[in-house]
């Protein structure tokens, strides 16, 4: 099914309502994007270093972020004009561009993570030697980096950051939800119509003398409520995790003998 349209305009008041259910991320950004990977900030430490690599990934997770807060509001705002400003309300293109911009906002946050578990890498100067035995049976970057702080760094505060995000059950439901899209079967969304999942039809009966095949449908997973749930909470926990990681980078750029940073541009928690 593809729609003709996406959505009407929104007032501002609209637009501010949406706001208000989305993370603060403006002074971060500014901190972040006060950090050029070239600057003289980082001329104390030696050219075999990877420290000042981490700030280009601290950038592609502050991009990447943005971009899932984009489709965050995305979804908020179709919900909005779809259910309450159209008349009579479409339920249905609401769930599609629900469904669509939540799956976008979950695979972005995922790629966020992985940035954010490179630029720590990066910053602690973790080599790939010490990352090996956690590379086994695991793909994803931040799953690998965060197994490594908990066994090797448990007091660290960057290993305490990381590792609130990653046992808060958004997050894990939206790693999840992220995982299944990728690889398996979409999962599936309510007031979509007819949805089935990837399973036989054809059952024995009951006696073993036979087979029936059952007709319909299955019951859908999940509603866009459902998902924005989880994902909505996930983004905000990412947010401050990302916030915290960057604050305690700048406490390594400001070590003795650095440049210092201009405090007003350091942001605070969302």
């Amino acid at each position: 099914m593809v729609m003709a349209m996406s959505r009407g305009r929104l007032d501002d008041s609209d637009m501010e309502r949406i706001s208000q259910e989305l993370p603060e991320i403006g002074k971060l950004g500014e901190v972040v994007l006060g950090v050029a990977p070239d600057s003289l900030r980082f001329r104390h430490f030696p050219p075999e270093s990877d420290i000042p690599v981490a700030t280009v990934c601290f950038l592609d997770a502050l991009y990447t972020l943005e971009e899932a807060e984009y489709a965050l509001s995305e979804v908020l705002a179709h919900q909005l004009w779809y259910l309450e400003r159209e008349k009579p309300p479409n339920k249905m293109s609401a769930t599609f561009f629900g469904r669509f911009y939540s799956d976008n906002a979950a695979l972005r946050l995922y790629s966020a993570g992985e940035h954010l578990a490179n630029a720590i890498i990066m910053m602690l100067q973790i080599c790939d030697q010490q990352l090996k035995p956690y590379r086994e049976k695991r793909t994803s970057q931040q799953s690998v980096v965060g197994n490594y702080l908990r066994k090797e760094k448990t007091n660290h505060p960057i290993t305490k950051e990381v590792t609130k995000l990653a046992d808060s059950n958004e997050w894990q439901a939206t790693m999840r939800y992220r995982n299944r899209w990728v690889h398996e079967q979409p999962p599936t969304v309510a007031d979509m119509g007819t949805v089935y999942k990837r399973r036989r039809r054809c059952e024995t009966l009951p006696d073993g003398k036979g087979r029936i095949l059952r007709g319909g449908g299955d019951a859908p997973e999940y509603s866009v409520e459902d998902l924005v749930g989880f994902i909505k909470p996930a983004m905000f926990k990412f947010t401050d995790t990302l916030t915290s990681v960057v604050k305690f980078y700048i406490e390594i750029l400001e070590a003795p003998g650095s440049i210092r940073f201009n405090t007003q541009q350091e942001g605070g928690k969302p």
